[in-house]
């Protein structure tokens, strides 16, 4: 015979589904081996007082008689609240809630329970005079190892409990702490149960195995629940459910227009707002002045003694008015007063009156049933004859059978009498009654569905007093309510008790890094749901868990040795249940693909495995993944990586001391590939990846060494990285990655990882050592068989040699390096030397056809998708935009890059750097302060190479601003590793900008000296050819004009590059100033002033105009010079350029500044 798993059912042998439920049979039984599970239960310790004392001085006998009494007690009140016994030890006695099934109030089972010992005590001490039994009770609530199924049997059998974990050990702590015939209770069990039982705060004390306090509360007693008051009083907006509450209130005047039954169904899972829209609803109702209708109300409760009709009777007591604490004689008078009041003959009231006292408590006797629920009916089509009737029925999906059939009669047998019958159920009902409401005309469905996610938003909004959370708080905590709003409740609820969210005026700030729980009511809501499946159903659930959110049929067949069909099967059953939901489409060709109804349903599926078993299940999702895709494994490497790292974790965690190597392996290979694919997509995602692969690479090994050199390229500003890198970090670990090459004598991989070393070295500043790294790479590789790491090699000197302007020894390089990564294919590599020969055509050659090279080697590193070379890409073509075509255009092209490498998760301080030298030029000196000061800020290493870009531009505005002093300390503390970077494009500007600060220091002698070592540092013409104007300025003012010449003239004296004769042309202007020239020196300003002017260089042409200015002025043509001195004045007052702007006034003659305008051009 085969069982079925899903109903117990005994089956032939060749029986393919069961012929009791029809469930799959066969491989379907290996879904519902399950031995332990993780719950959150919650545990009841209770000891007697003084019981060793006692029995010391007891006999033997009436121990055991005291015992069996104490204990018979106190197992029918653990019982009662469908507790498990756990243990019985001497006197103490161990109870769990929970387990082996879940109620979403298990902690107030617990705490009533404890509540009803301490009465039951009290009442076996009033039976048995001089027993005089005292207690103390602990309550804790908390995550446990759980035996089910023959494992819990087994347990018990040797004498073991069936729940392990610390929740158990704190619980036996609480009991000893506890006063003398008290119960105290843990926070999560507060938490949990603060609604309905009534605390006291007690000190938070410290116990045994604990490193901090541990806060405690004492019970005093158990709050009414289930009384028969609904009105209520709602706090937050009716949300999302106008629909339906229109639909119940035409029902409604339907029931009146046609003097009929209907019965309405409103279902939907714990949370979604069943309750709160039938408050909507009898509010309504009571707010239209033209309905009188009678509203009674009763909830079908989920145990106890006596509740199968509980609901009804609360209507009954409801209507005739008895209260709790009414005697039986008082509930008897007003019953009858009641039955009279509709019932007008006295025989037929009587008959009623008599059946219905068994509801209000009154009578026990024994009656037909059929005879009751007659009579029960005549009573209630008694009221609606005198006023509609509305009845509801909360949680009808806990009611006996008993109450069922009573509905059904109610809904076949009442006519001619408005009677609207409301009940509201989980989808479960369906389960536990199949045929309700089927096959009736006059019943309607309302089945309700989760919020959208902007009313959810309104709802939290409101529950947080109109005050707005942060945006990723916001979008998280939409995601975990996930439309349902007692989620949304609890959520927000939780985060304020706990101190999580911190109000900030109008809004709410949480720490980055906080984590948001999961609130205890919710865990224990759909915990007890998920116990209410089959073994077959709880496997099924368990293994999707673990796939994720979206799992597919076949994954989950195959995790779990079935069909496919059987997997099917079981999801269209979970689907009734409303915990999962197929899609329309499904992302698998071939494959049903599912959601959970909820994330938070997965999210408890998932904690309830328990380690090693979840570890397994992650490598068969894992190895199902890898079939599936085939080929396309990277595609999925991400997923593959998360899975294998979760079986390793696991698997290691759980200390079962198997061999991990191999899970470690093919975790570790998953990381790899998905690193390597995130690279061109987000380079924090592929760091963050690599380093989770470098933590599982042995030492020493091949596989370690190319993870560092990743995890650099991933993570390092220099190379286009994220910045995760410190670069002293970056240093560390190509250093660290060469020697595991060389000792594996690994040429081509000590040949990069020195390659890259020797990058950071020159960047930060130490050129000798990145020479000579770079000097021994190449000599490596060389010697070896020709790949993409001698093209990076040469690629890289190239780079060097244009940097420093030494463009005849680069072009050479840069062509190698082209030709052999075009062999290789290693467009990365191409895209990154194509822009040295480009450089060199347009600065050696003047060969405007430099830019579109460029362009061509922007759009190779797009296409490639590395963010180093695309970085480089973008920095290089808008430098030389901004020189050719001006600072607006070369600003937008950083612009667009900086955006695009943020996007991709790159680092974009380069650029940011980079681009202040445009914005200094277009006089918009307010942001150059604001990027230098975060790119220095973000060079936390330096000063390096990027402060070094910023730094000498912050000094000219400050100096132009009036700020020199500031401006001259900053490069004088600056100067000195300038000097030691030995980079010209550095030191050779802070020279620059130290001579500006001199000038307006009015210390000549300074101005001389450091311009002085700018003509003579060697450096090329081309890198000091954007030094001349300013340099042949401050040189010129502070009276040294055979040093500008020598500066100038020391230029190439016919240059073919564009920007080089602008330069050269406001530089002899000066010149010939200086030297009585103003007619030759006035020609060669409007000369500079016309290509700086059509390019919008806003303060060169500035100065140009002010130049051309002084001449036509000192050649008697003050009237032309008017208005360029008013255009020059209000530009420089609208950049706040004090030391420029007393000049102007100077030679204007008004000795005040000019009112301030937009801006300065053509």
């Amino acid at each position: 015979m085969v069982t079925c798993p899903n109903c117990g059912a005994e089956n032939p042998e060749r029986a393919r589904f069961c012929l009791n439920c029809a469930s799959p049979l066969g491989t379907a039984s290996a879904l519902a081996t399950r031995l332990e599970e993780r719950k959150t239960v919650t545990v009841l310790f209770c000891d007697l007082v003084g019981f060793t004392t006692r029995a010391e001085r007891s006999d033997p006998e009436d121990v055991r008689e005291l015992l069996d009494a104490y204990h018979a007690t106190l197992r029918r009140e653990i019982e009662r609240f469908d507790g498990t016994i756990e243990k019985f030890i001497g006197d103490a006695v161990v109870a769990v809630f929970g387990a082996p099934a879940a109620h979403e109030d298990d902690a107030e089972r617990g705490v009533r329970t404890a509540l009803r010992i301490l009465d039951a005590v009290a009442e076996l001490n009033e039976t048995r005079p001089g027993l005089d039994l005292a207690v103390r009770i602990g309550v804790n609530t908390g995550e446990a190892l759980v035996a089910i199924g023959g494992a819990a049997g087994d347990r018990a059998a040797q004498g073991q409990g069936i729940a392990t974990g610390d929740v158990v050990n704190t619980a036996s702590r609480l009991q000893t702490i506890a006063p003398e015939g008290s119960v105290v209770v843990g926070e999560a069990t507060f938490r949990g149960t603060r609604n309905v039982i009534e605390y006291r705060d007690l000190e938070p004390v410290a116990l045994k195995g604990k490193s901090e306090p541990v806060a405690i509360w004492q019970a005093l007693t158990a709050r009414s629940r289930y009384g028969v008051d609904v009105d209520q009083r709602a706090s937050t907006p009716f949300l999302g459910r106008a629909h339906e509450l229109a639909l119940l209130r035409e029902t409604y005047r339907r029931t009146v227009d046609e003097s009929s039954l209907q019965l309405v169904t409103v279902t939907g899972e714990p949370g979604v707002g069943k309750s709160r829209l039938l408050w909507e609803f009898k509010t309504a109702l009571d707010d239209d002045p033209d309905v009188l209708a009678f509203w009674r109300q009763g909830r079908c409760l989920p145990y106890g003694e006596g509740i199968t009709f509980w609901a009804l009777g609360e209507m009954v007591k409801s209507h005739a008015g008895i209260l709790e604490s009414d005697g039986p004689a008082d509930a008897d008078a007003k019953l009858a007063i009641s039955v009279a009041a509709v019932i007008e003959d006295p025989r037929q009231a009587e008959w009623v009156k008599s059946r219905l006292s068994a509801l209000v408590g009154v009578a026990t006797a024994q009656v037909d049933r059929a005879e009751s629920f007659a009579a029960w009916r005549a009573f209630l089509e008694a009221i609606a004859a005198h006023r509609p009737l509305v009845l509801v029925f909360e949680d009808i999906h806990w009611a006996d059978d008993a109450l069922v059939q009573f509905v059904n009669d109610l809904t076949d047998w009442s006519t001619d009498v408005p009677i609207l019958v409301v009940c509201t159920a989980r989808p479960e009902l369906y389960e536990r009654h199949p045929g309700w409401a089927g096959g009736k005309r006059n019943t309607t469905t309302l089945a309700l569905s989760r919020l959208s996610d902007e009313d959810t938003g309104r709802l939290v909004f409101a529950l947080l007093a109109q005050v707005a959370l942060p945006a990723e708080v916001h979008v998280a905590l939409l995601d975990r309510a996930g439309g349902n709003p007692l989620f949304a409740q609890e959520y927000v609820r939780m985060l304020l008790d706990r101190g999580i969210l911190q109000r900030r005026g109008r809004s709410f700030s949480m720490a980055s890094d906080a984590d948001i729980p999961l609130p205890e009511t919710i865990q224990a809501a759909i915990a007890a749901r998920l116990d209410t499946l089959t073994p077959t159903g709880k496997s099924l659930i368990h293994d999707a868990a673990v796939i994720g959110k979206v799992f597919w049929s076949g994954a989950v067949a195959s995790m779990g040795g079935i069909d496919d069909g059987v997997a099917n099967f079981g999801f269209h059953e979970l689907a009734r249940k409303e915990l999962v939901r197929r899609s329309r489409m499904s992302t698998v060709d071939g494959q049903v693909e599912y959601a959970f109804w909820h994330a938070l349903i997965r999210d408890v599926a998932y904690g309830q495995i328990p380690r090693a078993a979840r570890a397994r299940k992650h490598e068969l999702a894992a190895d199902w993944i890898k079939a599936v895709a085939g080929e396309r494994v990277g595609d999925v490497s991400e997923l593959l990586a998360y899975h294998y790292e979760q079986a390793l974790a696991l698997s290691t965690a759980s200390g079962h001391g198997i061999d991990l190597s191999a899970l470690q392996a093919q975790a570790l290979e998953a990381l790899k590939l998905a690193g390597d694919r995130a690279m061109s997509l987000d380079t924090r995602k592929a760091f963050a990846l690599y380093r989770r692969a470098l933590e599982l690479a042995p030492h020493g090994t091949q596989e370690r060494g190319r993870l560092l050199v990743q995890l650099v390229l991933s993570g390092g500003v220099s190379f286009g990285g994220a910045g995760q890198v410190e670069p002293r970090d970056v240093e560390r670990l190509l250093t660290e990655a060469a020697e595991v090459f060389r000792s594996l004598g690994d040429q081509l991989g000590l040949g990069e990882a020195l390659t890259l070393l020797s990058r950071q070295l020159w960047l930060r500043g130490t050129p000798e050592a990145g020479n000579e790294r770079l000097t021994e790479a190449i000599a490596i590789l060389e010697a070896a068989p020709a790949g993409r790491e001698l093209a990076q090699a040469y690629s890289e000197l190239a780079g060097r040699h244009m940097l420093a302007s030494r463009f005849v020894e680069s072009r050479p390089l840069a062509e190698k390096a082209i030709a052999l990564a075009q062999s290789l294919g290693a467009d990365d590599i191409q895209a990154r030397a194509l822009q040295f020969t480009a450089t060199a055509k347009l600065v050696l050659d003047g060969d405007m056809s430099g830019m579109a090279d460029y362009r061509t080697a922007l759009a190779m590193a797009l296409e490639n998708g590395r963010l180093g070379t695309i970085d480089a890409g973008y920095d290089n073509l808008a430098d030389f935009t901004h020189d050719l075509e001006g600072p607006e255009q070369g600003l937008a092209i950083y612009r667009e890059g900086i955006e695009l490498v943020r996007g991709r998760g790159g680092s974009v301080l380069w650029m940011t750097a980079e681009s202040t030298w445009p914005l200094f030029n277009l006089g918009r000196w307010d942001e150059v302060i604001r990027l230098a000061d975060e790119v220095i800020e973000a060079d936390r290493d330096g000063p390096t190479q990027l402060t070094g870009l910023v730094l000498p531009e912050k000094a000219r505005v400050l100096a132009y601003r009036g700020r020199a002093a500031e401006a001259h300390a900053l490069i004088s503390d600056f100067l000195p590793r300038a000097r030691e970077m030995r980079d010209p494009q550095v030191f050779v500007k802070a020279l620059v900008a130290g001579a500006a600060a001199s000038l307006e220091l009015d210390d000549p002698a300074g101005v001389v000296r450091l311009m002085d070592e700018v003509v003579t540092s060697g450096s090329a013409w081309d890198v000091r050819y954007w030094s001349i104007p300013e340099g042949a300025r401050v040189l010129v003012k502070a009276g040294d004009v055979d040093l500008a010449e020598r500066l100038v003239e020391g230029t190439n004296p016919d240059p073919a590059y564009p920007g080089v004769k602008a330069a050269v042309a406001f530089g002899r202007a000066a010149i010939a100033e200086a030297r009585g020239r103003p007619d030759e020196a006035l020609a060669l300003y409007r000369q500079a002033s016309e290509w700086y002017s059509a390019r919008g260089s806003l303060l060169i042409d500035s100065q140009a105009v002010l130049g051309a200015a002084r001449c036509e002025i000192a050649l008697g043509l003050a009237k032309d010079a008017g208005p360029q001195l008013k255009r020059v004045g209000d530009f420089y007052t609208g950049l706040g350029a004090t030391a420029l702007q007393a000049e102007v006034d100077e030679l204007s003659g008004l000795g005040m500044p000019h009112r301030a305008r937009a801006g300065f051009g053509h």
